[in-house]
């Protein structure tokens, strides 16, 4: 498999991640079976020249566009925030160990689809629904979960909101900076309200098992109120 992975300056492994790949002025290509690596210099190369074969693409941020023009070559979109080629490599591999390679659904994280909320009917009929959402200063929705260090979680109980705890995390428990395991603060969430999230927080959240859904609400009340009233409604389809 080969990866690509926009970077700032060629500097083998230790070349710094370009977050933004249309900024991108070289491409690190990676060969995950031979563990071979070389350049492309997006100034240098011939506009008409075909650019190298690859699978995935390793980056921060993608557009639509950007995303749309990938998966019509049917390549993958891996999101990471690692700051060195050889640290995105890293975290891709551990990440898709044993998993191939999975791009993120073409659904929006706020999209309402009914896999998602099929699941969370089960776990609210369950009573184990726990809803965290970011709310970096107490009383509105943050926008950057990643970096976000208080959470507001409501215990739903039978369709309704049983109570909220506020949860603080350390820096190192940031989820850019930590993963959602079990013995993580936010390791019994099953869903997250949020303003915002990239890829590379999007795949944090689905391996750590928390649902993310993207709102526009700034309350983090009516947030929780309007997503338990589409799941009342998915329930009753």
């Amino acid at each position: 498999m080969k990866l690509c992975i926009p970077v700032r300056a060629p500097e083998g492994l230790a070349s710094y991640v370009e977050p933004y790949l249309p900024y991108a002025e070289h491409l690190l290509f990676f060969d995950t079976g031979t563990r071979e690596f070389w350049h492309v210099g997006l100034r240098e190369q011939d506009a008409a020249a075909e650019p190298p074969r690859f699978d995935v693409v390793l980056c921060e941020s993608f557009d639509e566009a950007t995303r749309e023009a990938l998966a019509a070559r049917a390549i993958a979109a891996f999101g990471t925030a690692a700051r060195t080629a050889g640290e995105a490599i890293a975290e891709f591999e551990e990440h898709n160990a044993g998993r191939g390679v999975k791009t993120p659904p073409e659904t929006p994280p706020g999209g309402a689809h009914h896999a998602a909320h099929a699941d969370i009917s089960r776990k609210m009929l369950a009573d184990a629904l726990r809803i965290a959402v970011s709310s970096q200063n107490r009383r509105t929705i943050t926008g950057n979960a990643g970096r976000c260090r208080r959470f507001w979680v409501y215990e739903i109980r039978k369709n309704r909101v049983d109570g909220k705890t506020l949860r603080e995390l350390t820096l190192k428990e940031t989820l850019l900076s930590s993963l959602p395991d079990k013995d993580h603060p936010l390791g019994d969430v099953h869903v997250m309200l949020t303003g915002e999230v990239s890829p590379f927080l999007y795949q944090r959240l689905q391996y750590g098992g928390i649902r993310p859904f993207v709102t526009e609400e700034s309350d983090p009340d009516e947030a929780v109120r309007l997503l338990l009233e589409k799941i009342a409604q998915h329930q009753a389809q």
